[in-house]
């Protein structure tokens, strides 16, 4: 399994000269189903060190999980115990064991004491006397078994990783886009998921509109485009102009992708700015997630004239210190410097 390891603090990766004189409190484990990112962590959030793998969930064969977290971070353990918490995919179904779903709205303290826990050491053959636990992350679910039901799993602890205020939305791009209403008591009150990413990638690779795309040089131009277009138009009809858009030389072959996504990720804004309904345009809409992405969204929501802002993207693990603060988890935590 080939890792990358870096070094530093959330917000900067690279080692500041004391960092091996932090201590070490925490193993934070954000496991998707794509990636697997682990972070060795002190008590004021800074990343010690971080490796990542492309082992996420849906890439383990056989259920065997220990054996692909465990390598990544067998040495930090080795020197002491210090506890591991994970959230993301690894608690679902298709996971090491699936975690029950807290209901919105939820906070801090609710998710904290309905951790779930699996032995490690039990799973990996270890004999060792003092058992190796996984504390995991639950998800939240919303909705009613009349209206639908939606649920998502590790971006309950990215919100939480970051600064609690005022009531705000945020939006959190990726394969399943969720959009996420925080109240002022700090809840996570309700989320919407929009699948935009995964049909952007089943349209792009498996349909008649990728036969007519040629590799993509980010255009801004052409994306503003499909994202202007999606707000006045019904999207079913919109998207065979990606078609029509490459056989009528409207767009060039390798403009077509960020028309393409234009029109999904414009799609997404318009409903999504219709269900949530922001009291006020100029009060920016959080954006946390990958830097390409958020960049997208960013312009998007410009077209539509709302204001947004970007979030750290490595807010996930402070959400994971501040669960395990709140869950008690750091108490075990000893010195290993």
């Amino acid at each position: 399994m080939n890792a990358v390891s870096t070094m530093g603090p959330a917000e900067d990766t690279a080692q500041p000269p004391h960092a091996t004189r932090y201590r070490p409190v925490l193993i934070g484990i954000d496991w998707g189903s794509s990636n697997l990112r682990v972070a060795l962590m002190d008590a004021q959030g800074g990343l010690i060190e971080r490796r990542e793998s492309p082992t996420g969930v849906f890439a383990v064969q056989d259920g065997n999980f220990a054996d692909a977290l465990l390598p990544l971070c067998a040495d930090w353990l080795a020197q002491g115990p210090v506890p591991l918490l994970a959230c993301g995919m690894i608690g679902s179904r298709q996971g090491i064991a699936e975690v029950p779903y807290v209901t919105c709205p939820a906070d801090i303290c609710g998710l904290a004491r309905k951790l779930g826990r699996v032995k490690l050491s039990s799973l990996c053959g270890s004999t060792s006397a003092a058992p190796l636990i996984l504390y995991i992350v639950p998800g939240l679910n919303t909705g009613s078994a009349a209206d639908g039901w939606d649920v998502l799993r590790g971006e309950e602890t990215q919100l939480l990783g970051v600064h609690a205020g005022a009531a705000n939305l945020y939006v959190l791009p990726g394969t399943h886009s969720k959009w996420m209403k925080r109240n002022r008591n700090s809840q996570i009150e309700s989320f919407q998921t929009y699948m935009t990413g995964e049909i952007f990638e089943l349209l792009r690779s498996h349909s008649s509109l990728g036969r007519v795309m040629a590799p993509a040089n980010w255009n801004s131009d052409v994306f503003e485009r499909g994202v202007s277009e999606a707000r006045s138009g019904a999207l079913e009809s919109l998207l065979f102009r990606v078609r029509t858009s490459g056989l009528m030389g409207r767009f060039q072959p390798d403009e077509l992708s960020d028309y393409l996504s234009g029109l999904l990720i414009g799609a997404e804004v318009k409903a999504g700015l219709a269900q949530f309904t922001p009291v006020n345009h100029s009060q920016p809409i959080h954006l946390l997630g990958n830097a390409q992405l958020t960049e997208r969204y960013a312009l998007a929501f410009a077209v539509f004239g709302q204001a947004s802002c970007e979030m750290p993207e490595d807010a996930v693990f402070n959400g994971l210190l501040s669960i395990a603060r709140v869950a008690r988890l750091l108490d075990s935590a000893v010195d290993l410097t």
